[in-house]
């Protein structure tokens, strides 16, 4: 910085100019918006349609296929091994009802007096744990589970 910027005194005179006061122009009465009426025309309906006849023939009409029976566009392998479009027949789902009880394995209650997960045989939280009985013989080993018995089982849970 030079020495002549760090004399510390600014001058700073205003122009002397007078301002003359804004005053509003003078808005017109409101004029009420104009309303426009469309001219509505009567409309006439077909003949066929009102007898309730279609008025396309039905063989000129495009459908979709019902994809809950038929066979479903998809891609795979058309000829030579060449991936293209094709279309594959979807097989039905199986309802979870049936998985559910097909599968129906002994269970045990065990207390454990702490959170613990253990690797090929599951979790179990602080409080009583309903497990498969091969798990349960496998916690068991554990020196922070016991076997439950029903009537605890059922104190806990208010039954």
């Amino acid at each position: 910085m030079s020495e002549e910027n760090n004399n510390g005194s600014v001058e700073y005179t205003a122009p002397e100019a007078e301002i003359a006061p804004y005053v509003a122009p003078e808005l017109p009465e409101e004029v009420p918006a104009p309303v426009y009426e469309a001219p509505v025309a009567p409309v006439e309906l077909p003949a066929a349609l009102a007898e309730g006849e279609a008025i396309i023939p039905a063989e000129n009409v495009i459908t979709a296929p019902s994809f809950a029976s038929s066979e479903v566009p998809a891609m795979g392998i058309v000829e030579n091994g060449v991936i293209g479009a094709t279309v594959f027949k979807p097989e039905p789902k199986k309802s979870a009802a049936k998985k559910s009880a097909a599968k129906k394995a002994e269970t045990v209650a065990i207390y454990s007096t702490k959170n613990v997960t253990w690797n090929g045989v599951g979790k179990v939280y602080r409080g009583y744990n309903i497990v498969e009985k091969d798990a349960a013989d496998k916690w068991l080993t554990r020196d922070h589970c016991r076997i439950a018995t029903p009537e605890e089982v059922a104190k806990e849970f208010g039954k």
